[in-house]
């Protein structure tokens, strides 16, 4: 799955969620915000330009093995020691240095985040500050929700909205 499907499953996923909002005012005291899951980790969901990078960071196993996937990693690592030398830097010829690798490697990661794909079987979920039991419980009937991926019992306050790939298909059809 690409970047452009991942954004387009995340717009639909908001678009849901604030639908659901909206429709019943009630749900806002639950303080819901919307993630990303695996069984192996979760990452929110924010409006931040750069957050194919932060996914890289913080949850890797959401993207499909590939040698973009790897090269993209193996450049955090350096970016981030030259952002801390370029601090430290005097000015002049050296600073200007440290700012042109800066460059050349944010520009290779930027090429290689282009390329990575996203597993599609990952889930969008909601997430609770204030978990109020009988608010969960209602909006696991709700029709945006998944019926097939969230438990429609008491024993469980999961809400999916679907996985990636199923709502990537809802804004195609």
């Amino acid at each position: 799955m690409t970047k452009e499907d991942l954004i387009a499953a995340i717009d639909r996923a908001k678009s849901a969620f604030k639908t659901m909002m909206d429709n019943d005012p009630g749900l806002q005291e639950l303080k819901g915000y919307l993630v990303l899951s695996l069984p192996h980790g979760q990452f929110q969901i924010t409006d931040d330009p750069l957050e194919t990078l932060h996914i890289l960071k913080e949850f890797p196993t959401m993207i499909s093995e590939s040698e973009f996937k790897d090269k993209g990693i193996d450049l955090i690592e350096p970016i981030q020691w030259l952002e801390v030398e370029l601090k430290n830097a005097a000015r002049g010829n050296t600073k200007t240095k440290i700012q042109q690798k800066i460059e050349n490697a944010s520009n290779l990661l930027n090429a290689n985040l282009q390329k990575i794909e996203f597993k599609e079987d990952t889930f969008i979920e909601i997430r609770f500050q204030r978990p109020i039991l009988d608010l969960i419980f209602k909006m696991q009937k709700d029709e945006l929700v998944s019926q097939v991926h969230t438990p429609q019992s008491h024993a469980s306050i999961r809400i999916v909205l679907g996985t990636l790939i199923e709502l990537t298909q809802q804004v195609e059809s």
